[in-house]
């Protein structure tokens, strides 16, 4: 890791764009996790009748988040095979993305009114009828004596009306807004693996790797040719002092007079 003011522009756009697919990772997770655990209304009818979206949302959110963890690692230790590992996990994020969002489409937008009257009658069980007869207060599908499951407030002479009605407008805005909401983010998405793409690779300034390439890498060969040379070299012969008496005798008197 280096100095955060020595970062370079792209990998503060690389680190803002790692964020933002945490950001929405983390948002479906919380939506995933707080239908299963049916603390908002109507999660139950959710849970019963979109069974299958939820689940694909639930994968969707842990494939963001565990992408943008690796990315978040590999933009923090600098590292280049990491955030290449990050750029590639966001292919597989925005395929359950898409999935979410045209199951959400085809459902919402082709004979919803009668895909929910066959999953009433053929997928749902008796326990699943009367957490949606609970959640949307009414009976049956089209009336009380159609397909109802008997409960306190449902019964063959109540006064509640079928779960038709209320079933259909529940789903048409609720899957309204999941594929809305995907395919918006999906826009997104494709923007963030635009911005992988063109900074994973200068997170740093160091040109590729920072080995030197191959060519101008020093081998024995070369070891042994500068060796040769030296060897050749011809040394200068260097001159000694005279030791003769005259300077002997000089050096003799000038020590005296100090």
């Amino acid at each position: 890791m280096d100095n955060v003011r020595q970062w370079p522009g792209k990998k503060w756009c690389l680190l803002l764009s790692v964020l933002t697919v945490l950001s929405y990772g983390i948002v479906a997770m919380i939506y995933g996790l707080a239908t299963w655990f049916r603390t908002w209304l109507h999660a139950d009818v959710m849970y019963v009748a979109d069974y299958d979206i939820l689940v694909l949302i639930t994968l969707g959110a842990s494939i963001l988040m565990l992408t943008a963890i690796v990315g978040l690692s590999g933009v923090i230790l600098n590292s280049r095979p990491i955030l290449a590992v990050y750029t590639l996990l966001l292919w597989p994020a925005l395929m359950s993305m898409l999935a979410v969002g045209y199951t959400a489409y085809k459902r919402s937008t082709f004979s919803l009114d009668h895909k929910l009257s066959f999953s009433w009658s053929k997928y749902f069980t008796p326990l699943g009828r009367l957490l949606i007869q609970n959640a949307l207060h009414c009976c049956g599908f089209y009336s009380a004596l159609h397909e109802a499951v008997p409960s306190r407030r449902c019964y063959p002479r109540t006064e509640l009306p079928g779960c038709k009605g209320k079933l259909y407008r529940f789903e048409r805005e609720n899957l309204g807004s999941i594929w809305a909401a995907t395919f918006s983010v999906v826009a997104l998405h494709l923007l963030n693996i635009g911005v992988a793409l063109l900074c994973s690779n200068h997170v740093t300034e160091t040109f590729g790797k920072g080995i030197t390439p191959r060519k101008y890498r020093l081998t024995e060969g070369d070891v042994k040719a500068d060796a040769e040379k030296l060897v050749h070299v011809v040394r200068p012969e260097y001159s000694r002092a005279s030791s003769s008496l005259t300077f002997r005798e000089d050096r003799k008197e000038a020590i005296q007079e100090y």
